[in-house]
């Protein structure tokens, strides 16, 4: 009888050995998958935001041509290659905007890079060479805000292993 109690003891002590080896691998699976997601998006969030910066930069400057070409000569070829630029630049910042929108979950964010691209798309409607100047150094402060508060988001782990280097 004891014989049998100890082989009954042994196989549940087995079974119980494998039902918690099984839940810590299931745990730990499904907390590295969490934290490769996790840092998926974060890299995406990183590449969204400072692409969103320098498709803004670039836009800016489209922008301070354009207002420029047309202050000095609105008929010209050169102006309507500076607007047409101006265009093509706006509407590779307009997608990167979006793509902030899409990646960020932080509405004060998106409303700071959208405030960023409206202060930027004003720059040409300045009607004297100071108001060019004037509406760029906006459009410069407005994106210099959106890049701190970007950074500070993306500085910031996300994951729960803060140490977690690379």
């Amino acid at each position: 009888m004891n014989a049998i109690w100890g082989s009954v003891v042994a196989v549940v002590g087995t079974l119980l050995g494998v039902l918690v080896s099984a839940m810590t691998q299931r745990w730990n699976s499904t907390r590295s998958e969490r934290l490769t997601r996790e840092r998926q998006l974060w890299e995406e969030q990183l590449t969204a935001f400072s692409s969103f910066a320098g498709a803004l930069v670039d836009y800016r400057r489209a922008e301070y041509d354009r207002a420029h070409r047309s202050l000095d000569a609105p008929d010209s070829t050169a102006h309507q290659n500076a607007r047409e630029e101006s265009y093509r630049a706006r509407a590779t910042a307009q997608q990167e905007l979006f793509r902030v929108q899409l990646l960020s979950d932080s509405t004060g964010l998106f409303q700071l890079a959208e405030q960023a691209f409206v202060a930027t798309e004003e720059i040409h409607e300045a009607a004297t060479k100071e108001e060019v100047k004037n509406n760029g150094e906006r459009a410069k402060q407005a994106l210099a805000i959106f890049v701190e508060e970007a950074g500070g988001l993306v500085r910031r782990p996300h994951w729960p292993s803060a140490g977690v280097q690379g």
